[in-house]
Formats: C-alpha cells, sequence, structure tokens
C-alpha cells in the first residue's frame, strides 16, 4: 500500500470514536497486510500518546507540589492565553476539545479547540483555519457561536467558542419520548442553521447526530449544529479559492456520507448536506440509521464507498417493520406510541420526503436545505408534498446501472437475436428519448437554482438582482414551490408599485403557478393572488397570456364551494370577453356567490367589503352572459352597499354603463360612464392607485374596464 493510501485509511478509522469500532473496522480493512495492521496500530499509539502528553505538562516541584502553570503552557489545569484548562472534552481527526473557563475580561465557561500535538502539519492547520474563519461568518441561533481566536505561543491556532450543553439530537428525542411531529419540527431548526451556512458559502461535511446537540431554553428544546471541522468552502474565504481537502480523500463519518463525498470527489456541492440531512432524518423517525453500523464498520474502504454509491437502503417505515418486535416496541414507547402507529406515520409522505433527500443522484434530491425544511412543514400542516416515489423507468436505469455486466452480455444476446428488425432505429429513437428527458431534469434543476439565488438576493434587498434570476425562469414552467411563489410576489410589487405592470403581470402570473400547485387548501387567501395577476397580464396586452392564465384558475379553483373564492375567481376571469365554454365553467361559481348572499340577507359573513364585490362579481358574470337584467339587479345591489371605497364604486359605475348601452339605454350608458371615468383615469395618470385605502389592481382593473366601455359607448 502505498503512503497516500496508508493516509486515506488512517483518515477513515479516525472517524471512529470507539476504540473497539476502530479495531473492527482496521481488522477487516487489512486482513490481508498484517503489516499494514501494524503500521496502524502504532501510529493510533502515538496520536494517543501525544493527546495525553498535551494533558500532563504542568511541571512537577522538586517537594512533590505542582507549580502553577506559565501563560503558554498547554494542559489541564494549564493557560491557553487568557483561558484556563479545566477538561477534555473529546477529539476529532485533528482537533482536541477542552472545557475551558475564560478569566478575563469576563468570566465564563467556554469551548476550547487546538491542533492536537503531532498533527499540525500545514495541511490540517489549513483545514483548521478555514474551520475558524467558517464559523466566525455565521450567526444563527441554531450554530455554535465562535467567541475568540488565535494562536499559542509555539504556533499552533485554537479558537474558541461557546460552550454548547445537551445531548445529541437522537438522545434527546428518545430521552424525552419526542413524537414524530416533534421531531420534525426539531429537525426543520436543523434544516434552517444548515441553510444559514450556505448562504454564507459553507458545506458542513458531517452533519450526524452527535454534531446536533439538543439542550431546554427555557422549556423549548434549542438545536445547537457543531463542529464544521471539516467544512468546505463553496466560495472562497478572503479570496482563497483553493480547497484544502485533496480529491479522493475520505473525509466525513461513512454512515451519514453522500455518495459524492464517499467517492473522494473534488466535486462537492451543498447538496452532500442534504443526503447527511435526509440521514438524520431517517435516524430521527426510524430509531435506526439507514445502513448497519456493524456492517459499516467491518467493511473495507471500497466497500463501505460500494454499499454507500449503490446500495438503495429499505424505506424508514420497511426498515421499521423490519426491526425485532421488542426493539420496535422500544423504538414506538420513545415515540410516545405504539409500533403500529409509527409505520402508518412513516409509509407514503415521510417515506418520500427521506428518500428524496437521500437520493443517490444529487440532481434528484431537494436543491436546498430550506426545500427540504418546506416539504416537511407541508406534512406537518397536510399539505401535498413535494417529495414523489421514483418512477418505473428510473428503478430500471438503477437496476442496470448496479449490474452492467449482466446487462451488457444480455444485450449483446438480444442484439443478435433481434438484428435486421429495426434494433438500430429503436436504440436511437430511446437513446433520442433519454436525452430530451436529461435536458428536462437539467433546465429544471437551472430553474430551481435560480429560485434559490433569487431568495437569498431577496433576504439581502437586491430586488434587482433577484428579478434578473427570476427573468430567466419562463411562465409556463415555473417551479411549483412556496419559496418561488414567495420570491416572485416580492419582486411583482416592487414591479406594480414602480408602475412597471408589464413586468408585474408577469411575476404575478408566475407566483400564482407556483403557489397554486403546491397549496391545493379552498381557501381565499391562495386564490386572492389572482387578482394581481389577472389584472396585470390584461392591462398590458397580453391577451393570450390572459386566457392562458384563466384556464389555469377555471382548472385550479372551479370545483371551489367557498364564496370568495368563487368571487375573486369569477372578478379574475371576466376581466375580458369570455366564450362560451368559459362561461359555462364559470357558472357554478356565480350560484355559489349568489347562496351566500340569500343565506346571509345581503351581507355575506358580515362583511360589507366582500359583499360589494361578490355582487359586483355577479353582475359582471350575467353581463358577460348577456342576462342583462339580473346585471342590472347585482350591480344595484353592488353600488347600494354602504362601504367606501373608491375603486369599487368607480368599476361598479363603468360595468353599469355598459349594461345600460346593451339595454338601448345610451342616455344613461354616458352618465354611468361620466361618474367612473375621471376618477379612474386621474388614479392611473398621477399613481393615486397605489395609495392605502385600495389595492392597486382594483384600480388597473377598473381602466381595463373602462377601456372596454368607452369602445362600446363610442361604437354606439
Amino acid at each position: 500500500m502505498n503512503p497516500s493510501d496508508e493516509e486515506l485509511l488512517f483518515t477513515a478509522a479516525a472517524a471512529f470514536d470507539d476504540p473497539k469500532e476502530r479495531g473492527a473496522f482496521l481488522d477487516v480493512a487489512c486482513r490481508h497486510d498484517s503489516e499494514l495492521r501494524k503500521r496502524m496500530d502504532e501510529m493510533f499509539e502515538i496520536e494517543e500518546e501525544a493527546a495525553t502528553f498535551f494533558e500532563l505538562q504542568p511541571e512537577v516541584q522538586p517537594d512533590g507540589e505542582t507549580a502553577e502553570p506559565s501563560a503558554d503552557e498547554e494542559g489541564i489545569g494549564g493557560h491557553i492565553g487568557r483561558y484556563r484548562l479545566i477538561t477534555r472534552i473529546g477529539a476529532g481527526g485533528c482537533g482536541v476539545v477542552y472545557y475551558a473557563e475564560q478569566e478575563k475580561p469576563v468570566r465564563r465557561k467556554v469551548a476550547l479547540k487546538i491542533v492536537k500535538l503531532g498533527m499540525d502539519t500545514e495541511a490540517v492547520i489549513s483545514r483548521f483555519e478555514q474551520e475558524r474563519q467558517a464559523l466566525a461568518q455565521m450567526d444563527h441561533p441554531n450554530i455554535a457561536r465562535v467567541l475568540d481566536a488565535a494562536a499559542t505561543a509555539s504556533g499552533r491556532p485554537y479558537f474558541v467558542m461557546e460552550l454548547v450543553g445537551g445531548e445529541k439530537i437522537t438522545d434527546f428525542c428518545d430521552a424525552n419520548h419526542f413524537n414524530i411531529r416533534q421531531r420534525l419540527e426539531l429537525f426543520v431548526q436543523v434544516c434552517r442553521a444548515i441553510q444559514h451556512a450556505h448562504q454564507k458559502g459553507l458545506i458542513h461535511r458531517d452533519i450526524k447526530p452527535s454534531n446536533v446537540l439538543v439542550h431546554w431554553q427555557e422549556a423549548v428544546p434549542m438545536p445547537k449544529v457543531i463542529d464544521f471541522g471539516i467544512a468546505k468552502a463553496t466560495a472562497g474565504i478572503n479570496g482563497n479559492h483553493a480547497t484544502v481537502t485533496a480529491s479522493g480523500q475520505f473525509v466525513g463519518t461513512p454512515a451519514y456520507m453522500s455518495p459524492e463525498q464517499a467517492q473522494g470527489s473534488a466535486d462537492i456541492d451543498t447538496r452532500t448536506d442534504i443526503y447527511s440531512l435526509g440521514v438524520l432524518l431517517y435516524e430521527l423517525l426510524s430509531g435506526r440509521p439507514p445502513f448497519d453500523l456493524k456492517r459499516i464498520t467491518e467493511s473495507s474502504t471500497d466497500e463501505i464507498r460500494r454499499i454507500i454509491r449503490e446500495e438503495e437502503p429499505r424505506r424508514p417505515s420497511v426498515a421499521l417493520k423490519a426491526a425485532a418486535p421488542e426493539q420496535c416496541a422500544t423504538i414506538a414507547e420513545n415515540r410516545a406510541t405504539d409500533a403500529r402507529n409509527v409505520i402508518e406515520q412513516l409509509s407514503i409522505d415521510l417515506d418520500w420526503i427521506v428518500m428524496k433527500a437521500m437520493e443517490k443522484e444529487r440532481s434528484r434530491r431537494y436543491d436546498t436545505a430550506t426545500g427540504l425544511a418546506a416539504d416537511v412543514l407541508r406534512y406537518l400542516k397536510n399539505e401535498v408534498v413535494q417529495a414523489r416515489p421514483p418512477s418505473r423507468a428510473y428503478r430500471f436505469g438503477k437496476l442496470v446501472r448496479r449490474n452492467k455486466l449482466v446487462f451488457t452480455a444480455g444485450s449483446i444476446a438480444v442484439f443478435a437475436l433481434i438484428v435486421g428488425f429495426g434494433t438500430s432505429t429503436f436504440m436511437y429513437f430511446r437513446e433520442k428519448a433519454a436525452r430530451q428527458e436529461q435536458a428536462r431534469l437539467r433546465q429544471r434543476a437551472e430553474l430551481r437554482s435560480y429560485i434559490s439565488q433569487a431568495a437569498v438576493k431577496l433576504k439581502y434587498n437586491d430586488i434587482a438582482g433577484a428579478d434578473e434570476l427570476l427573468a430567466k425562469v419562463p411562465i409556463a414552467e415555473t417551479p411549483s414551490s412556496l419559496e418561488a411563489a414567495s420570491s416572485f410576489a416580492a419582486v411583482a410589487d416592487w414591479h406594480a408599485h414602480a408602475a412597471r405592470l408589464k413586468e408585474a403581470a408577469a411575476r404575478y402570473s408566475s407566483m400564482i403557478r407556483a403557489l397554486a400547485s403546491v397549496d391545493n387548501s379552498d381557501i381565499p387567501d391562495v386564490s386572492f393572488n389572482l387578482l394581481p395577476a389577472a389584472g396585470g397580464v390584461a392591462y398590458s396586452g397580453g391577451a393570450q397570456a390572459y386566457e392562458e392564465l384563466r384556464q389555469f384558475a377555471i382548472k385550479r379553483f372551479g370545483a371551489t364551494t367557498n364564496p370568495q373564492v368563487a368571487e375573486q375567481t369569477l372578478k379574475a376571469c371576466l376581466l375580458l370577453p369570455a366564450d362560451k365554454a368559459t362561461l359555462q365553467a364559470l357558472t357554478p361559481l356565480a350560484r355559489i356567490v349568489e347562496r351566500a348572499y340569500d343565506a346571509n340577507n345581503g351581507v355575506i359573513d358580515g362583511n360589507p367589503s366582500f359583499t360589494v364585490w361578490a355582487c359586483f362579481a355577479v353582475s359582471l358574470m350575467n353581463y358577460r352572459a348577456g342576462e342583462y337584467d339580473e346585471a342590472v339587479l347585482w350591480n344595484n345591489r353592488a353600488l347600494e352597499v354602504r362601504e367606501w371605497n373608491p375603486a369599487r364604486v368607480e368599476t361598479a359605475a363603468i360595468l353599469r354603463a355598459m349594461i345600460e348601452q346593451k339595454q338601448g339605454r345610451p342616455m344613461y350608458a354616458r352618465a354611468f360612464l361620466a361618474q367612473g371615468r375621471a376618477p379612474i383615469r386621474n388614479a392611473i395618470a398621477t399613481s393615486s392607485w397605489r395609495d392605502a385605502g385600495t389595492y392597486w389592481f382594483d384600480w388597473i382593473n377598473a381602466a381595463i374596464l373602462l377601456h372596454e366601455a368607452e369602445q362600446l359607448i363610442a361604437n354606439r
């Protein structure tokens, strides 16, 4: 074995904190090389001696009394700078962590981490320095804070961080019998902490239960992510774009490591942490990691890599079903329920959320930690989650990749049988379809990347930068997510209040597509977003775009039973004339509003504002359908309600002008037109439509109907 392989093996073995587990790992890895096994033992003995020597630095006086350690002595009871070392907490691959006390300018207990003796090589110090700088950039309640950083007299770097108490997250949840919901709520906080690190340009690369500690803070569980010791910068820190981890190095904890990280690839991005979060969630839910720890411990490095890259773990619910009855009962008891209930909760949605996060191909995982957290929250709210089981074609492709030799041989035999029967043509079209699917998936991933980048820019108030990214996302291909909806909404409002209505219309259209696709609830909070989208598109002259949006709205909200959703959908879909099929599709919505009006004695839900618009919407529906007498009846009701809002009053007057014209009363038509024309034109010309007291799109909708009324009455 060459030196680089020995270093690789030593690094992998160092990840095991338990000497017995490390010994078992080395027994298997070195089973054919006794000399290598001996060298490994010697290296770990030296490492342990160095750590012990480090702790026994205080000098002994001739009379047997221990002298006070000097300012730069390093050991238990000694000092490093202004910190007194009290006891050793633990050790990682290259650093030792101490429980220490800061003595000035304030007294407080802290954690101090320093490079081990004998380990202060250039590469280790570089990685240690990267950890210090990485943590210093972050400011999040669920990430341990850096308090100080310096170097000892001998030049060995150390940093001081807040002392994080508590237990590792899995033990904490079990000890407190947290149910599935409580575990998920805790996990969402961890995701948000990791997302914060990613936004600062850092990847953790060693997310596991022991690196997420939880303690009670004022009766509330508070998780803290610790140990960014092997974090890799996605962007250069202080201008340094070099990574200190060489390609091929086995860094991290195997049981929680993504396939690309296990491979030792230099091409590691934030999605490696998404995989590890998936493993953590798997264990939080099912009480066991996805791969058998004993098998991982006893396998060689190459076998560990093969397992992580190729073997598909069982879904959490399936793994729990396969557990021994007494073990399953214990796991369920730790979740404050019975085994059957736990399995039922994990089945389907939670299973697929976990498996999506743990996809072997990173392009199929959640794009961001925020995306993973959002899907968990959707589950908690009983909403449709984005995670879906893989298709049969995808599973077949995985089978082919795992059995290349078998399928290669089979393909040769099949080829020999069907030569002359159009095989080449068949393969050509199949390959073409595969290329198209790959291109589609790449484009989808790219669009989601634009959304995530825009969300970050919006967080830092760079609205123009976010808009530049969102402009690259076609309306019809808007990704379905709450993150996308919120990003498009923020940019759309920005455009609308700057009177850039064409741009606002496009962003609002994307917003409603993103939101309505992920939130299938029958509530006005969702359908309300139709109003700025429809008004903006119709006002900017996009007749085709408006028709597409109208049909989308009918498909999404046409089956509502909520009167307010029905009113909003009617109003949004009737700003421009509609064909017979569209009117037939909208008729049931008008009936819902009418019944609500009758059942509430003319004031729906005790809300005059809603009642005015409800009457207006039914009047507009009857006008579009040619039922002018009914249109007058509902228009009168809209004008009679005593609820001040100039946009509502003038819009109802303009609609009445068109009704009167259609009924052959041009004098009344012109009177109503004159009533509404001046206020609407003034609002649009002076931008007073942006003032408080009304929604801006109410005036835009009024202007759309005014344009139609002027053409109708002028042509008669």
